[in-house]
């Protein structure tokens, strides 16, 4: 009977020590969460402050893409 006492008050110590540390780690992330939450919508009212770029629409993007093809081509043709 004693011993069982003890294994289980043992158990018990441990899930103790293992639900505090799962505690800590919770709070450790959240608390991250939230400052990175908090740095987010700091850079989007500076961002809308200074005026925004435009994201780029799908048809300059082609574009972009495009120029950078041919611009790779050029290079090859120049390495040649």
């Amino acid at each position: 009977l004693l011993r069982r006492l003890v294994t289980l008050i043992s158990a018990q110590a441990a899930l103790g020590a293992s639900s505090q540390a799962f505690r800590k780690q919770a709070e450790g992330a959240s608390q991250a969460a939230r400052q990175y939450l908090e740095d987010n919508d700091a850079l989007r009212k500076q961002l809308q402050e200074s005026g925004g770029a435009p994201s780029p629409t799908k048809d300059e993007n082609e574009t972009l893409k495009a120029k950078v093809e041919s611009l790779k081509e050029e290079l090859e043709i120049s390495k040649k």
